[in-house]
């Protein structure tokens, strides 16, 4: 049997850290080494860092990626390994994964597609590679396949397994019985899940071992990679490795037998009528990686993997998705602000301005998290340290809810809590107001409620600077699609963790942090409806609307495109509960505060992707600043339910 170790390696990098991101990938090598493995993969320009954007264009960036390169070969004495790093070829940047063996680097796959939706830009930094096999730095590149001792290797890139015309196909066809993936793909809730369906079907689809490994943590500052990785086969998913790891890398192996891709795709007419029809348009070149000898892991390790029936599937306990998708998110919050907190490298503690509400205990939550796996958890009994909070009361407004609340959970979580008034500020700042206004009954109530949202931001700005500290902004991605925050207030900070979650799922999160963790505070927490507490008896809801209805319409109308009066339409069946004339007065409302908005989201302070729906002008989100929306408004205006 050729039994063959591959390794699937999930590893933390920042971009343009060199020295650091080698120090990470020798890691994860030695114990490829340790383990036996024969063949490596790392993710997609796990040399340079993903998230490069317009660094690219800087020479040293390709420069230093392919010295750090020859630097890692030197490690692989006796293994083979696909790596990703940027290559460049007659002022032409290519995303590459460089395939090494037994020290040498052999050749270059190019990445044939790239994602320029969503949050991904890829069409402007990068070119793609179209066919055939050119020379970048003396070595082979392009669509290329290895011929190993134990058999034939290859790879494609990331978006290149999405694409319904994988690149994949042609290098089977030339002989590749191992496809390996090395990629940069965001964490959304479940989306492991997704990613295990398509490499399956891609094993099955292409006849061959699929070897899939995905970046780990934050590598830049707004998207999170969640790790994992999987080892395929055409029946199964054989190993697959962990997700949201708080580790610098993780490494996941598994054993697989060769002889078996040989066999199905000799019994398969349908592979064997593919390959004839095929027969001399294949446009791969095979590159003779070198003699190595190849020594077959053991056959009992290849045992352990199989499963203990042939003839019928395991059976596992049931699980709640929601559940697991709750627990998802909050640990890729906590791996993103951790990694941010740390590749910065410049803060000391955690900031929090904890109002007694859902959105600041949540950034609460994630702060204590991040700062229990500081420094690899090492430092986890210290994490109290780490952070800092305040309530920051308006005798006028705040109410003493609010501050029992805030007080018992940061006592509950064992942090340093303070109680700083701003009565006296907010009155200056009234005054001043007056004064430029010529009179106290000229200045709005709009403004009366923003200059308190505003004493409060500046002083947590000046608090950061003294305390060399990471302020931490609690606005919602409900609040950023109606504007429901305050410019130079409280949208104001230096990480914004939950600007990406709805505040429905907010409130979701806190219920089961609550329950999961056994947190009693949470409950005096929960049973304050949602408020600004910047006017008499302010609700958030009263202001706005239902926050249900409002996350509906944020969901229909940025993420599915619908027009208002389909919106509209859709809500009359999903809330029967309100009349028709009310949803349509809410949709309204939403579709002016939504489009009249973007100039706000525009002042987005530094925020984290987690959710498909991304109103962030800097990542996913390209929405003109001014437009109309009046034909919108009078198409709704006149609409019929149906």
């Amino acid at each position: 049997m050729r039994l063959v170790r591959i390794g699937v390696a999930a590893v933390s990098v920042k971009v343009a850290d060199f020295a650091g991101n080698a120090e990470r990938l020798r890691a994860v090598i030695a114990e490829a080494h340790t383990a036996g493995v024969h063949l490596l993969v790392a993710p997609e320009l796990a040399i340079s860092g993903y998230s490069l954007e317009d660094r690219i264009f800087w020479a040293d960036i390709v420069r230093e990626s392919w010295e750090t390169l020859l630097s890692l070969a030197q490690d692989c004495a006796g293994m083979s390994m696909f790596v990703g790093l940027p290559v460049s070829a007659n002022a032409l940047l290519y995303n590459a994964s460089a395939f090494i063996h037994n020290r040498n680097v052999c050749g270059l796959i190019l990445k044939k597609y790239l994602p320029t939706y969503s949050i991904f830009y890829e069409g402007r930094n990068w070119t793609p590679w179209l066919e055939g096999v050119t020379q970048i730095n003396g070595v082979p590149a392009g669509d290329l396949a290895f011929r190993l001792p134990f058999g034939m290797v290859s790879a494609e890139i990331c978006e290149d397994l999405w694409s319904p015309q994988t690149p994949a196909y042609q290098r089977v066809l030339a002989g590749a019985e191992i496809i390996c993936n090395g990629s940069a793909s965001p964490f959304t809730p479940r989306k492991n899940e997704y990613r295990r369906r398509l490499v399956q079907g891609a094993a099955g689809n292409l006849m061959c071992v699929y070897a899939y490994a995905n970046l780990l943590g934050c590598d830049s500052s707004r998207l999170v990679f969640d790790g994992g990785g999987f080892v395929a086969t055409p029946d199964s998913v054989v190993v697959e490795g962990p997700i949201l790891s708080k580790a610098p890398w993780t490494l996941t192996t598994a054993v697989v037998n060769l002889d078996d891709i040989r066999r199905l795709r000799a019994e398969n007419t349908t592979w064997r009528q593919d390959a004839a029809r095929n027969h001399g348009t294949v446009r791969v070149q095979v590159i003779e990686a070198g003699e190595n000898r190849f020594e077959p892991a053991p056959v009992a390790d290849y045992a352990a993997l199989l499963p203990k029936s042939f003839f019928m599937p395991e059976s596992h306990p049931a699980q709640d998705e929601a559940e697991l998708c709750l627990n998802e998110l909050f640990d890729a919050l906590v791996l993103g602000l951790r990694d941010y907190f740390e590749k910065v490298g410049v803060f000391e503690r955690f900031l929090v301005a904890l109002s007694g509400g859902r959105d600041s205990a949540l950034c609460l939550l994630l702060a204590v998290h991040a700062a229990k796996s500081l420094n690899n958890g090492h430092d986890a009994a210290q994490y109290a340290k780490r952070i800092q909070v305040v309530y920051l009361p308006n005798r006028q407004y705040s109410s003493s809810a609010t501050e029992e609340a805030a007080r018992s959970l940061a006592q509950e979580l064992g942090v340093q809590f303070q109680v700083v008034a701003i009565e006296e500020e907010a009155k200056v700042a009234l005054a001043k107001a007056a004064e430029l206004m010529g009179g106290e009954d000229r200045v709005t109530p709009l403004a009366r409620q923003n200059l308190q949202a505003r004493v409060r931001g500046n002083m947590m700005l000046n608090w950061a600077n003294s305390a060399n500290a990471l302020l931490l902004v609690t606005s919602n991605l409900s609040e950023a699609a109606v504007g429901y925050t305050t410019t130079g207030g409280d949208n104001q900070g230096g990480y914004s963790p939950i600007a990406n979650v709805p505040k429905t799922l907010v409130s979701l999160l806190v219920q089961h942090i609550a329950k999961r963790d056994n947190l009693r505070a949470l409950q005096k927490v929960l049973a304050i409806p949602p408020s600004a507490e910047l006017a008499p008896d302010q609700r958030d809801e009263a202001d706005l609307m239902p926050y249900v209805i409002l996350d509906d319409l944020m969901y229909l109308f940025a993420k599915r495109r619908m027009s208002l009066v389909d919106c509209w339409r859709i809500l009359c069946h999903r809330h029967k509960d309100h009349n028709a004339e009310q949803l349509r007065t809410w949709t309204a409302r939403f579709g002016k505060l939504f489009v009249h908005n973007q100039w706000k989201r525009e002042q987005l302070p530094v925020t984290m992707k987690v959710m498909d729906l991304d109103l962030d002008p800097k990542t996913g989100f390209r929405f003109p600043v001014t437009q109309s929306i009046e034909h919108e408004l009078e198409d709704l205006a006149a609409a019929k339910p149906e």
